[in-house]
């Protein structure tokens, strides 16, 4: 073999080992594509959507690339920064570095890398008549994944052994890498079902490449002073295309050492050679599924699965293993213990360059077990996608939000992304987003454009992390790091495209080209179906555009009007088709039932819009007059069905009790109608009032007069105390009256005058009376002024009489007057 095969070989080699020991992980779809209505790869987020060309044709590798890296938790800020004392970029491992700060990013946290490659080898598209569209395409994927625990980081950075006494234990269990390269093979199609749905799916042939799965169940170092356990088990998945039968069927870790590459990777030079390479080490099957829905016409709601699959890797080229290592290291019992100390804590720096020698001989005791030649399956990095959108202004301004679910072994993750799309014309169309990542804990602006600035060519970049901070390596000089990034995305596609901006015939201007339009001449503005024809959505021969009533059922065809509304002959607003009463009278409108018949809602037999007592209860069936209320024969109030008291005269209505019958309140025998003193029990020869004394009455009446006053003043004189004496034993003796002491005066003066001196005598005489034992709470006193005369103010003699003080009586609400009046 020449020595240019034999670099050839070496070259090839070293790939495939870089390949297989990467150690990146999953990241994220270019989720901007999404809102970018005329890129022809579009079809990748959801299979139901479909560019707006009629065809496109994409090419090799440029036609459609997108790339995603992801780091968490770390960020270029936490990897490069100026050393304060020197102005140098250093990264975490030097001495000048805080590494404590970089540490603190790992607390309960791993580490996690990816990276995805999507890159199409050939692809096209193209329409079928006008509610279909085709697309294949050929893509070579690559999805990568490593998880590195937070504890290793701790253990190299934080100082190694801090416990120099005694045990340390240090878990580092949690390593692993996930690696997978394959060939996707797909054929999709799309179809608009009507104008609110469309569906579409994608079936995909997965010709799996090569798979690498190397994941540390167990890592765990107990480390002292003078010896150190460590203990290893790891599972490894391996499928490639190589000879898989030059792999060691033995656990000896030597023969895994000494592997012969030239029987692994039997590369003689020729094509041929070269050419088994790319021979597929697995095969599958995956499926997109995706669906839209426009509950109205400017809102389309979206959703979709893609990737739901495997690829099974057969024993020919798969191999599973276990490695293990159980080994036990006592070399540092030679080292001097001060030689090793730094900062009070066991450098491991110093520590690796003295055991390096010893490391080989501990390696010979790992073990890597075959477990056989059996094969072993994988699913393709999968996501679901759901989204919502708003278009505006002819469609020129979009408007909508997207949820992206991935999983991609055993791990998952998800994403919202908030875009806003200009689409001032076919050819041009520019998106921004906005994306929240983990929870919300990362958000990064995105951007997307696709244009076709030339007939047949369609550009599209985007990309949903953009770094909106930079950092200068070195003070003062150039900001050019992304400073908070741990995401990078990009998608870049050249298709060739046709039927963009194609001038065809719609003379009516109703979307449906004239070659495929039933009605050519449709109004402007009318809703057609795919034919070209006005919608008629409820098949009754109107079509929707002039149909005032959109959902007429089929039992109305042929009893409805010309706008489309079923008819209502009577006008009772239950049409003909439902009407069991066709002739209901103008006053019954808006009070008929389902059938149009006129409702009785009380079952009185007198319909509601004749009814003037809707409310008659089955006990007035049958005692109810032409107006649907119940006789009342008596006229008491009372409806018939309920008056025991059948023939009530007139004198007691408003008086009677509810069953139709005279109350009679205080129980004495006379009813209230015939009571004058209805709530006070009293005498039947007395018309229900009690008796009053002739000698109280007389000395009332003297009162009117023989109480005297200072002239204009409220002094009482003392020649009426004997009188107010008499008055105040009677009201003592009395505890039923209820006294009202009435102040009065003539109308000589001023009005305001006259009625405060009456305020002020009637007060003077009531606190006499409070005075001589008269409970105060049975009294109030009112002047009334000039107001109630019981003379002529023209003569001497008549105003000598208005200006009195007076006592009127009550038992609770009769007046001792009513009882005087009643009583002669």
């Amino acid at each position: 073999m020449n020595k240019e095969d034999c670099t050839m070989k070496k070259t090839f080699r070293l790939l495939f080992v870089l390949l297989a020991c990467t150690t990146m992980a999953q990241a994220q779809q270019v989720n901007t594509l999404y809102f970018l209505e005329n890129a022809p790869m579009r079809h990748i987020v959801n299979p139901a959507l479909t560019p707006v060309s009629d065809g496109y044709i994409t090419l090799p590798v440029i036609g459609y690339t997108s790339l995603s890296v992801s780091t968490n938790p770390l960020t270029m800020r936490d990897l490069l920064f100026v050393d304060p004392l020197t102005g140098r970029t250093i990264t975490p491992l030097h001495p000048n570095a805080n590494r404590q700060d970089f540490l603190n990013l790992f607390n309960h946290k791993d580490l996690r890398i990816g990276a995805e490659v999507n890159t199409t080898l050939f692809g096209f598209g193209f329409r079928v008549k006008e509610d279909g569209f085709f697309h294949f395409n050929v893509m070579e994927r690559v999805n990568l994944q490593a998880n590195v625990p937070g504890g290793l980081f701790r253990f190299v950075l934080g100082g190694g052994m801090t416990d120099l006494e005694g045990t340390n234990h240090i878990d580092l269990s949690g390593i692993g890498v996930n690696a997978d390269v394959y060939t996707e093979i797909g054929f999709g199609y799309s179809h608009q079902i009507n104008e609110q749905w469309s569906v579409g799916g994608k079936a995909k042939l997965l010709l799996g490449t090569a798979s690498v799965s190397a994941n540390v169940h167990d890592l765990t170092l107990d480390a002292s002073i003078d010896r150190w356990d460590a203990r290893v088990q790891a599972d490894v998945r391996l499928a490639a295309p190589v000879n898989a039968n030059a792999l060691p069927q033995s656990a000896d870790f030597e023969e895994w050492r000494n592997i012969d590459m030239d029987a692994l990777l039997p590369l003689d030079g020729s094509v041929g050679s070269y050419l088994a390479l790319a021979k597929p080490s697995g095969y599958g099957v995956a499926f997109d599924l995706g669906m839209t829905y426009k509950p109205i016409e400017m809102v389309q709601i979206t959703a979709s699965v893609t990737d739901l699959g495997f690829i099974y890797y057969s024993k020919n080229h798969a191999r599973r293993m276990n490695a293990s290592l159980d080994a036990t290291f006592t070399g540092v019992e030679n080292l001097q213990y001060g030689d090793y100390v730094v900062d009070g804590a066991f450098s491991t720096d110093s520590l690796m360059s003295t055991v390096r020698n010893e490391m080989t001989g501990i390696l010979n005791n790992a073990r890597i077990d075959p477990l056989g030649e059996k094969g072993f399956a994988r699913m393709p990095k999968g996501n679901i996608n759901i989204g919502v959108d708003a278009n505006f202004w002819d469609n020129r301004i979009g408007l909508g939000v997207l949820s992206r679910t991935s999983w991609y072994r055993n791990r998952w993750s998800e994403e919202v992304t908030i875009g806003a799309a200009l689409r001032p014309c076919n050819w041009f169309n520019l998106a921004v987003s906005y994306s929240l990542v983990e929870n919300g804990k990362y958000s990064h602006i995105g951007a997307g454009l696709s244009i076709m600035p030339y007939d047949g060519i369609n550009l599209t970049l985007t990309t949903d992390y953009i770094p909106t901070s930079y950092a200068s390596t070195q003070p003062g000089g150039p900001a050019f790091i992304p400073y908070e990034t741990n995401n990078f995305n990009l998608a870049l596609g050249l298709s060739i495209v046709w039927g963009t901006n194609k001038k065809k015939k719609d003379k009516d201007k109703d979307g449906v080209y004239d070659q495929f339009d039933v009605c050519p001449n449709t109004p402007t503005n009318v809703v057609v179906d795919k034919h070209g024809c006005p919608l008629d959505s409820d098949g009754d021969g109107v079509p929707d555009y002039i149909d005032n009533c959109p959902e007429t059922p089929a039992a109305a065809y042929g009893l409805i009007d010309e706008h489309g509304c079923p008819l209502d002959s009577d006008g009772d607003s239950v049409p003909d088709y439902l009407d069991e009463c066709p002739n209901t009278p103008v006053e019954a409108r808006g009070m008929v039932d389902e059938h149009g018949c006129p409702l009785d809602t009380d079952g009185d037999d007198v319909p509601d819009y004749l009814d003037q007592c809707p409310n008659t209860p089955a006990e007035a069936y049958g005692l109810v007059d032409e107006h649907g209320c119940p006789i009342d024969t008596d006229g008491d109030g009372v409806p018939d069905y309920l008056d025991k008291c059948p023939d009530t005269p007139a004198e007691a209505y408003g008086k009677i009790d509810s069953c139709g019958c005279p109350l009679d309140t205080d129980g004495d025998g006379v009813p209230d109608y015939l009571d004058v003193c209805p709530e006070v029990p009293g005498l039947t020869n007395n018309k229900g009032c009690p008796e009053m004394k002739r000698e109280i009455r007389t000395l009332l009446s003297k009162a009117m007069q023989g109480i005297a006053f200072d002239t204009g003043k409220a002094t009482i004189k003392k020649s009426s105390n004997k009188l107010l004496d008499e008055i105040a034993q009677t009201f003592i003796d009395n505890p039923e009256f209820i006294i009202e002491v009435q102040g009065h005066t003539d109308n000589t003066g001023k009005y305001e005058s006259n009625v405060t001196l009456s305020q002020k005598r009637a007060e003077a005489v009531m606190e006499y009376m409070i005075k001589k034992g008269v409970p105060a709470e049975r009294m109030t006193a009112k002047g009334y002024g000039p107001d109630m005369p019981i003379a002529d103010n023209k003569t001497k003699a008549g105003r000598n009489q208005n200006r009195r003080v007076e006592f009127n009586i009550t038992y609770e609400q009769v007046t001792v007057e009513t009882i005087l009046e009643h009583a002669e």
